[in-house]
Protein backbone atom coordinates (compact mmCIF):
# COMPACT_ATOMS: atom_id res chain seq x y z
CA UNK A 1 0.00 0.00 0.00
CA UNK A 2 1.49 3.33 -0.96
CA UNK A 3 1.59 6.14 1.90
CA UNK A 4 -0.20 9.48 1.52
CA UNK A 5 2.02 12.67 2.19
CA UNK A 6 -1.24 14.94 3.20
CA UNK A 7 -1.29 18.74 2.75
CA UNK A 8 -4.58 19.96 4.40
CA UNK A 9 -5.42 22.78 2.81
CA UNK A 10 -8.18 25.83 3.78
CA UNK A 11 -11.08 25.44 1.66
CA UNK A 12 -11.04 28.71 0.26
CA UNK A 13 -8.83 27.50 -2.18
CA UNK A 14 -10.40 24.97 -3.53
CA UNK A 15 -12.63 24.86 -5.98
CA UNK A 16 -15.44 17.95 -12.03
CA UNK A 17 -18.30 14.73 -15.14
CA UNK A 18 -19.64 11.05 -14.57
CA UNK A 19 -19.91 5.58 -12.67
CA UNK A 20 -15.81 -0.76 -10.48
CA UNK A 21 -16.15 -3.75 -8.20
CA UNK A 22 -17.39 -2.64 -4.88
CA UNK A 23 -16.30 -3.38 -1.16
CA UNK A 24 -18.92 -5.61 1.03
CA UNK A 25 -16.11 8.53 7.31
CA UNK A 26 -13.97 15.37 7.89
CA UNK A 27 -13.59 18.80 7.45
CA UNK A 28 -10.63 19.93 9.88
CA UNK A 29 -9.33 23.14 7.55
CA UNK A 30 -6.56 25.33 8.88
CA UNK A 31 -5.55 28.92 7.41
CA UNK A 32 -1.89 27.29 7.38
CA UNK A 33 -1.08 24.54 5.41
CA UNK A 34 0.15 21.19 7.42
CA UNK A 35 1.15 17.72 6.43
CA UNK A 36 0.83 14.37 7.93
CA UNK A 37 1.98 11.14 6.89
CA UNK A 38 -0.20 8.24 6.67
CA UNK A 39 0.93 4.97 8.20
CA UNK A 40 2.43 2.56 5.58
CA UNK A 41 -0.15 0.14 6.32
CA UNK A 42 -2.91 2.59 5.98
CA UNK A 43 -6.01 1.69 4.07
CA UNK A 44 -7.07 3.70 0.87
CA UNK A 45 -10.41 3.84 -1.05
CA UNK A 46 -10.81 5.04 -4.06
CA UNK A 47 -15.21 5.52 -4.20
CA UNK A 48 -16.98 7.26 -7.39
CA UNK A 49 -19.99 7.84 -9.18
CA UNK A 50 -20.32 7.85 -12.48
CA UNK A 51 -22.59 7.62 -15.63
CA UNK A 52 -20.91 8.09 -18.49
CA UNK A 53 -17.73 5.99 -17.87
CA UNK A 54 -15.50 9.20 -17.51
CA UNK A 55 -14.97 9.36 -14.33
CA UNK A 56 -14.75 5.40 -13.29
CA UNK A 57 -12.20 5.90 -16.02
CA UNK A 58 -9.78 8.11 -13.69
CA UNK A 59 -10.97 5.78 -10.54
CA UNK A 60 -10.10 2.70 -12.30
CA UNK A 61 -6.30 4.09 -13.30
CA UNK A 62 -6.36 6.05 -9.41
CA UNK A 63 -7.14 2.68 -7.67
CA UNK A 64 -4.56 0.58 -9.88
CA UNK A 65 -1.51 2.94 -9.17
CA UNK A 66 -2.94 3.21 -5.43
CA UNK A 67 -3.24 -0.56 -4.93
CA UNK A 68 -6.49 0.20 -2.95
CA UNK A 69 -9.73 -0.91 -2.89
CA UNK A 70 -12.77 0.36 -5.08
CA UNK A 71 -16.26 0.94 -4.85
CA UNK A 72 -18.88 2.46 -7.09
CA UNK A 73 -21.56 4.38 -6.16
CA UNK A 74 -24.52 3.34 -7.67
CA UNK A 75 -27.58 4.96 -7.53
CA UNK A 76 -30.98 2.93 -6.57
CA UNK A 77 -32.41 3.61 -9.67
CA UNK A 78 -29.75 4.43 -12.58
CA UNK A 79 -29.57 7.52 -14.69
CA UNK A 80 -30.86 7.28 -18.41
CA UNK A 81 -29.79 9.13 -20.99
CA UNK A 82 -32.82 11.15 -20.61
CA UNK A 83 -32.44 11.71 -17.11
CA UNK A 84 -29.06 13.54 -17.88
CA UNK A 85 -30.56 16.07 -20.85
CA UNK A 86 -29.24 18.92 -19.65
CA UNK A 87 -32.06 20.82 -22.31
CA UNK A 88 -34.93 19.56 -20.94
CA UNK A 89 -36.92 19.13 -17.54
CA UNK A 90 -34.95 16.08 -16.81
CA UNK A 91 -34.48 14.38 -13.21
CA UNK A 92 -30.67 15.86 -12.89
CA UNK A 93 -31.89 19.38 -13.42
CA UNK A 94 -34.57 18.33 -10.98
CA UNK A 95 -32.13 16.81 -8.24
CA UNK A 96 -29.43 19.49 -8.89
CA UNK A 97 -32.09 22.48 -7.60
CA UNK A 98 -33.41 20.36 -4.89
CA UNK A 99 -31.44 21.32 -1.62
CA UNK A 100 -33.16 18.35 -0.04
CA UNK A 101 -32.35 15.79 -3.20
CA UNK A 102 -30.61 12.76 -1.74
CA UNK A 103 -30.97 9.98 -4.37
CA UNK A 104 -30.47 6.96 -2.56
CA UNK A 105 -27.73 4.77 -3.35
CA UNK A 106 -27.85 0.68 -4.22
CA UNK A 107 -25.21 -0.63 -2.19
CA UNK A 108 -23.08 0.70 0.85
CA UNK A 109 -19.60 -0.29 2.43
CA UNK A 110 -19.63 -3.01 4.70
CA UNK A 111 -16.72 -1.55 7.03
CA UNK A 112 -15.99 2.46 6.65
CA UNK A 113 -14.14 2.12 9.26
CA UNK A 114 -10.82 0.15 7.50
CA UNK A 115 -10.23 3.24 5.43
CA UNK A 116 -8.15 6.31 6.38
CA UNK A 117 -7.93 8.15 3.35
CA UNK A 118 -10.89 8.27 0.78
CA UNK A 119 -9.89 9.62 -2.89
CA UNK A 120 -13.58 10.86 -4.28
CA UNK A 121 -14.79 10.93 -7.76
CA UNK A 122 -18.07 12.74 -9.83
CA UNK A 123 -18.66 14.34 -12.73
CA UNK A 124 -19.57 18.26 -12.48
CA UNK A 125 -23.91 18.43 -12.71
CA UNK A 126 -24.26 22.42 -13.56
CA UNK A 127 -20.99 23.57 -11.50
CA UNK A 128 -21.85 21.33 -8.39
CA UNK A 129 -21.59 17.41 -7.50
CA UNK A 130 -24.27 15.15 -8.52
CA UNK A 131 -26.71 15.12 -5.12
CA UNK A 132 -26.03 12.02 -4.53
CA UNK A 133 -22.78 12.59 -3.83
CA UNK A 134 -24.32 14.37 -0.51
CA UNK A 135 -26.00 11.00 0.02
CA UNK A 136 -22.83 9.25 -0.14
CA UNK A 137 -20.84 11.68 2.47
CA UNK A 138 -23.91 12.50 4.60
CA UNK A 139 -24.53 8.35 4.83
CA UNK A 140 -21.03 7.40 6.72
CA UNK A 141 -19.04 8.83 9.37
CA UNK A 142 -15.70 10.64 7.58
CA UNK A 143 -14.17 11.85 11.26
CA UNK A 144 -10.29 12.36 10.92
CA UNK A 145 -10.54 10.43 7.04
CA UNK A 146 -8.56 12.32 4.69
CA UNK A 147 -10.78 13.20 1.27
CA UNK A 148 -9.13 13.60 -2.06
CA UNK A 149 -11.51 14.91 -4.43
CA UNK A 150 -11.59 14.88 -8.38
CA UNK A 151 -13.77 15.28 -10.75
CA UNK A 152 -14.48 15.38 -14.37
CA UNK A 153 -16.01 17.40 -16.89
CA UNK A 154 -15.56 18.88 -20.53
CA UNK A 155 -14.29 22.48 -19.33
CA UNK A 156 -15.60 23.71 -15.70
CA UNK A 157 -13.47 23.22 -12.80
CA UNK A 158 -14.34 21.92 -9.53
CA UNK A 159 -15.15 25.17 -8.00
CA UNK A 160 -17.19 24.97 -4.97
CA UNK A 161 -18.19 21.55 -5.86
CA UNK A 162 -16.01 19.72 -3.10
CA UNK A 163 -16.61 23.06 -0.61
CA UNK A 164 -19.68 21.97 -0.92
CA UNK A 165 -19.19 18.44 -0.12
CA UNK A 166 -16.75 19.21 3.11
CA UNK A 167 -19.74 21.39 4.86
CA UNK A 168 -21.81 17.95 4.91
CA UNK A 169 -19.22 16.25 7.08
CA UNK A 170 -16.76 19.13 8.39
CA UNK A 171 -14.98 16.68 10.64
CA UNK A 172 -13.01 15.48 8.10
CA UNK A 173 -9.73 16.32 6.29
CA UNK A 174 -10.64 17.82 3.44
CA UNK A 175 -7.55 18.24 0.43
CA UNK A 176 -7.69 20.34 -2.54
CA UNK A 177 -9.88 19.09 -5.33
CA UNK A 178 -8.59 18.75 -9.00
CA UNK A 179 -10.67 18.00 -12.25
CA UNK A 180 -9.66 15.53 -15.07
CA UNK A 181 -11.01 15.79 -19.05
CA UNK A 182 -11.93 12.52 -20.27
CA UNK A 183 -9.14 10.67 -21.88
CA UNK A 184 -6.70 11.85 -18.87
CA UNK A 185 -4.02 9.24 -18.78
CA UNK A 186 -2.42 6.72 -16.29
CA UNK A 187 0.89 8.93 -15.96
CA UNK A 188 -1.68 12.32 -15.39
CA UNK A 189 -3.28 10.28 -12.39
CA UNK A 190 0.09 8.98 -11.24
CA UNK A 191 1.76 12.81 -11.14
CA UNK A 192 -1.74 14.30 -9.17
CA UNK A 193 -1.12 11.17 -6.80
CA UNK A 194 2.27 11.34 -6.33
CA UNK A 195 1.92 15.46 -5.03
CA UNK A 196 0.30 12.80 -1.54
CA UNK A 197 3.08 9.82 -1.91
CA UNK A 198 5.93 9.63 0.21
CA UNK A 199 8.03 8.72 -2.97
CA UNK A 200 11.01 6.85 -0.85
CA UNK A 201 8.00 4.40 0.85
CA UNK A 202 6.68 3.37 -2.82
CA UNK A 203 8.07 0.13 -3.73
CA UNK A 204 7.97 -1.56 -7.16
CA UNK A 205 7.70 -5.52 -7.63
CA UNK A 206 8.77 -7.19 -10.65
CA UNK A 207 7.42 -11.06 -12.07
CA UNK A 208 8.50 -12.20 -14.93
CA UNK A 209 5.70 -15.15 -15.94
CA UNK A 210 3.66 -14.71 -12.63
CA UNK A 211 7.47 -15.18 -10.83
CA UNK A 212 7.72 -12.44 -8.03
CA UNK A 213 11.28 -11.73 -8.57
CA UNK A 214 13.66 -9.83 -5.71
CA UNK A 215 14.86 -6.60 -7.42
CA UNK A 216 17.59 -4.20 -6.12
CA UNK A 217 16.26 -1.10 -7.93
CA UNK A 218 18.79 1.86 -9.03
CA UNK A 219 18.32 5.35 -7.50
CA UNK A 220 17.92 7.27 -10.43
CA UNK A 221 15.33 9.29 -12.84
CA UNK A 222 14.46 6.54 -14.38
CA UNK A 223 12.88 4.23 -12.32
CA UNK A 224 11.41 7.21 -10.67
CA UNK A 225 9.49 7.63 -14.19
CA UNK A 226 9.46 4.03 -14.18
CA UNK A 227 6.75 4.00 -11.22
CA UNK A 228 4.67 6.54 -12.54
CA UNK A 229 3.41 3.94 -15.03
CA UNK A 230 3.14 1.30 -12.64
CA UNK A 231 1.26 -1.00 -13.30
CA UNK A 232 2.80 -1.49 -16.50
CA UNK A 233 2.72 -5.31 -18.52
CA UNK A 234 5.49 -5.46 -21.40
CA UNK A 235 5.21 -8.45 -23.75
CA UNK A 236 9.06 -9.54 -24.15
CA UNK A 237 10.69 -11.43 -26.47
CA UNK A 238 14.27 -13.16 -26.78
CA UNK A 239 16.62 -11.11 -28.42
CA UNK A 240 20.23 -12.58 -29.41
CA UNK A 241 20.77 -15.20 -27.22
CA UNK A 242 21.01 -12.82 -24.12
CA UNK A 243 18.39 -10.92 -23.10
CA UNK A 244 14.24 -10.63 -23.11
CA UNK A 245 13.39 -7.10 -24.81
CA UNK A 246 10.31 -5.25 -25.16
CA UNK A 247 8.29 -1.61 -25.69
CA UNK A 248 7.10 0.51 -22.56
CA UNK A 249 4.59 2.37 -24.61
CA UNK A 250 6.28 5.52 -24.42
CA UNK A 251 9.67 7.28 -23.39
CA UNK A 252 10.64 8.33 -20.50
CA UNK A 253 13.66 9.82 -19.10
CA UNK A 254 16.93 8.21 -19.87
CA UNK A 255 20.61 8.76 -19.08
CA UNK A 256 22.43 6.67 -21.69
CA UNK A 257 26.35 5.41 -21.39
CA UNK A 258 28.65 2.18 -22.74
CA UNK A 259 28.24 -0.49 -20.19
CA UNK A 260 28.84 -3.84 -19.76
CA UNK A 261 25.93 -5.62 -18.29
CA UNK A 262 25.67 -9.28 -16.61
CA UNK A 263 22.79 -12.16 -16.24
CA UNK A 264 20.15 -10.40 -13.92
CA UNK A 265 20.67 -6.40 -15.14
CA UNK A 266 17.76 -4.33 -16.04
CA UNK A 267 18.16 -1.38 -18.09
CA UNK A 268 16.37 0.91 -20.23
CA UNK A 269 16.93 0.96 -23.87
CA UNK A 270 16.30 4.30 -26.17
CA UNK A 271 14.37 5.28 -23.53
CA UNK A 272 11.16 3.22 -24.59
CA UNK A 273 12.13 -0.22 -23.67
CA UNK A 274 13.03 -2.39 -20.88
CA UNK A 275 15.84 -5.08 -21.46
CA UNK A 276 16.16 -7.96 -19.14
CA UNK A 277 19.82 -9.92 -19.70
CA UNK A 278 20.93 -13.87 -18.63
CA UNK A 279 23.98 -13.33 -20.62
CA UNK A 280 26.75 -10.88 -20.86
CA UNK A 281 26.41 -7.75 -22.96
CA UNK A 282 27.14 -4.28 -23.75
CA UNK A 283 26.05 -1.05 -24.88
CA UNK A 284 24.51 2.17 -24.32
CA UNK A 285 21.93 1.69 -21.78
CA UNK A 286 20.63 3.30 -18.51
CA UNK A 287 20.76 0.88 -15.44
CA UNK A 288 17.47 -0.18 -13.72
CA UNK A 289 18.47 -2.60 -11.40
CA UNK A 290 19.13 -5.76 -10.94
CA UNK A 291 17.46 -9.51 -10.63
CA UNK A 292 19.07 -11.06 -7.34
CA UNK A 293 19.28 -14.52 -8.78
CA UNK A 294 21.92 -17.00 -9.41
CA UNK A 295 22.71 -17.29 -13.09
CA UNK A 296 21.31 -20.90 -14.15
CA UNK A 297 18.19 -20.04 -12.27
CA UNK A 298 18.18 -16.80 -15.00
CA UNK A 299 19.10 -18.87 -17.69
CA UNK A 300 16.17 -21.33 -16.80
CA UNK A 301 13.59 -18.18 -16.21
CA UNK A 302 14.45 -15.97 -19.14
CA UNK A 303 16.00 -18.34 -22.11
CA UNK A 304 12.43 -18.67 -23.95
CA UNK A 305 11.15 -17.57 -26.81
CA UNK A 306 8.90 -14.59 -24.76
CA UNK A 307 8.61 -13.53 -21.32
CA UNK A 308 5.56 -11.79 -19.55
CA UNK A 309 7.08 -8.40 -17.31
CA UNK A 310 5.18 -6.59 -14.55
CA UNK A 311 5.72 -3.84 -13.24
CA UNK A 312 3.17 -2.98 -10.32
Amino acid sequence: MKKLLLFVIPFLLCGCSTSGSSVSESSKTSEESSKSLIPSDSNILVAYFSVTNHTKEIAVKAQEYLESDIFEIVPSQEYTAEDINYNSDCRANREQNDPNARPVIKYSIEDISKYDTIVLGYPIWWGQAPKIMYTFVESYDLTNKTIIPFCTSGSSPIGSSAINLAIREPNANWLEGKRFPAGATKEDIASWLDSYIDKEEKDMKLLIDEKELNVSWEDNDSVKALKNLLPLTINMHEYGGFEQTGSIGSSIIRNDRQIDVVPGDIVLYNGNAISVFYNNSAWSYTRLGHINMDNADLNNLLNKASVTFVLK
